[in-house]
């Protein structure tokens, strides 16, 4: 479908015969339209629409980009229980994000078919015949909270463990911890931990969400209510449903009264439960949450908002499957450069339960244009800028950094007999304590003896790094019962029996303020290395969860003569090399 008015962009300008389709559709399905709006690219009908033997009134919106974006249907006259939004009475005839809406499609021939299956599958579900329900509507909750985020804060957050305990009474204490999120540690924009719910009085004894977060975290003392559905929908007026439960305690109770003081401090939070969605099926009810914030705006008067709230819990990763295998695993990351440091963010993000990084490097303004973190870390070691925002965002994985060089010497005596310990004993304890050590370093020299270690110690080793001029790449997977070695692959290269991939050695630049010449490439091509090393790792840590596929050696290309080409690897399997006297001993 092509528009033949480009300066037009009313859709239904645009294509009068799609306009006079959809009109023609509804009134084949005996319904009456009225126009309500019909500019800017927003045409928004009244439709009614017959129904068994009576007639409701739908409110149709056509997107701007009708027909290639789905419509949204509306009423007032139904209240049904599920697939309507509780507020605005918003029609759930599609799945969110799915790949159900059809250009082709029209919308009255979409209300008629999925309208009535809405309505089967209440009274399916009324009738408590779940597994033909289950047949014909998504079987996921739906969660009431989900429908308080449109009128959330933007910025503002609360997290709290998806396993608090909460007393059995329908008021008591919230402890909470806030960090500010906006400049000079103002509170206007927060994130909060919720770290119990204890009763008005008495003791507690169900253990805290202490997560450990990184910030400048503050204890507040706030207030849950338990308040029963239907929930008004605004923040001012769930304010004030918590304030009339608080009321109703008995007024000799003087814990009560520490819960109307706390509603008037300059930050006031208050967590409202109720009872919830939590699972699909039967019986699966549970605790939801609101959060409201009540501020102080000076001169008396008070501000209400609602805050998003986050619970946190093992499915956080259930959308990474090898997640669950990873949590108990330790990696030795040598190397946060180019490769290392984007690998690392992959680990994180993946579940690993211990980083040990180690590298010498500062992150500077030269170097960090192929580097994830910017200004706001030049001149800081790469080690500690990585472990930071690690720590900040990826609180799950333990991140260890050691701000060394590798197999460093020194001719100077003081330094030397400062030491306690041989270097190599350290570095083989941090090898002995690893599942996986990952070799990033992009130096033959530390290849060649972290290679050694690793084999002598019955470790596995992945190494990878990218050619000269990023024209290619190098990912190898040493597992401790390949019979082949380290120096049988570099043989092999040597005599060519495996091709190295390509490389610039043309493409070198000396950087401002560097005295160690480098090649040139972007991290957008070098995170292909990256990647691989991630997938290549994980692979052996969880090979249940994550295949790691069968090979030992893959190269990468991304040049081929003078030209970029789409990133191809080749990959195959290693063998001893006759010259390596170690595999091969004559």
């Amino acid at each position: 479908m092509v528009s033949n008015a480009l300066g037009e962009t009313d859709w239904w300008k645009c294509w009068p015969s799609l306009h006079e389709a959809e009109m023609a559709a509804f009134k084949a399905k005996g319904a009456t339209v009225k126009t309500l709006n019909e500019r800017h690219g927003l045409l928004i009908l009244e439709v009614v629409w017959p129904l068994n033997d009576k007639h409701i009134t739908l409110q149709v919106g056509y997107s701007s980009l009708h027909p290639f974006c789905r419509p949204v249907v509306s009423s007032s006259d139904l209240r049904l229980p599920r697939h309507q939004h509780p507020f605005d009475g918003g029609l759930c005839l599609l799945i969110a994000d799915g790949c159900q809406w059809h250009p082709h499609q029209r919308v009255a021939d979409l209300i008629d078919e999925q309208l009535n299956k809405i309505l089967r599958v209440i009274k399916l579900r009324e009738d408590e015949n779940w597994s033909d329900a289950a047949q014909l509507e998504e079987q996921a909750p739906d969660p009431l909270a989900a429908y308080y985020g449109h009128d959330a804060e933007p910025i503002s957050a609360v997290f709290f463990s998806e396993l608090t305990k909460v007393p059995n009474q329908s008021c008591g204490i919230a402890e909470f911890s806030v960090n500010p999120r906006g400049k000079n540690g103002a509170i206007n924009n927060f994130e909060a931990i919720m770290h119990c719910a204890k009763p008005v009085s008495g003791s507690w004894f169900a253990p805290p969400f202490e997560p450990g977060w990184v910030g400048a975290w503050q204890s507040v003392v706030g207030r849950w209510v338990r308040l029963k559905r239907p929930l008004p929908r605004s923040p001012e007026e769930l304010w004030a449903a918590a304030e009339t439960e608080i009321a109703k305690q008995p007024v000799l109770n003087q814990s009560v009264w520490k819960l109307k003081q706390l509603g008037e401090v300059d930050l006031a939070l208050t967590a409202i439960l109720f009872d919830e969605e939590v699972d699909y099926g039967p019986h699966r009810r549970g605790d939801g949450w609101l959060f409201l914030a009540n501020r102080s705006m000076g001169k008396g008067k008070r501000s209400v908002t609602l805050v998003r709230g986050f619970g946190i819990s093992e499915n956080m990763f259930s959308r990474v499957p090898a997640a669950a295998a990873l949590r108990g695993k330790k990696i030795l990351l040598i190397g946060c450069g180019a490769i290392g440091s984007f690998a690392a963010m992959e680990f994180a993000r993946a579940g690993v339960g211990k980083l040990t990084i180690v590298d010498h490097d500062i992150v500077e303004p030269g170097n960090s244009v192929r580097w994830p973190l910017g200004r706001a870390y030049w001149g800081v070691p790469k080690v500690a800028a990585l472990r930071e925002v690690l720590l900040q965002n990826y609180p799950s994985t333990n991140v260890q950094p050691i701000f060394n060089r590798l197999g460093a010497a020194t001719t100077r005596i003081e330094d030397a007999r400062k030491a306690d310990r041989s270097p190599r004993c350290q570095f083989r304890q941090l090898v002995e304590e690893a599942d996986l050590i990952i070799d990033a370093t992009a130096s033959t020299e530390c290849q060649a003896s972290i290679a050694h270690e690793c084999r002598a110690l019955g470790k596995p080793l992945v190494v990878g790094y990218a050619t000269e001029g990023v024209a290619g790449g190098i990912v190898v997977r040493l597992r401790p019962d390949l019979e082949a070695c380290w120096v049988c692959l570099n043989e092999h290269w040597n005599d060519k029996s495996i091709d190295l991939p390509p490389q610039n050695p043309t493409a070198t630049v000396l950087p401002v303020g560097c005295n160690a010449p480098t090649f040139t490439g972007g991290s957008f091509d070098l995170q292909e290395v990256s990647l691989e090393v991630v997938r290549s790792g994980i692979g052996l840590l969880a090979p249940s969860a994550y295949d790691p596929g069968d090979w030992d050696w893959a190269s990468l290309k991304l040049v081929e003569g003078e030209r970029r080409c789409l990133p191809t690897w080749v990959s195959g399997h290693l063998e001893p090399h006759a010259r390596c006297t170690g595999c091969c001993p004559r």
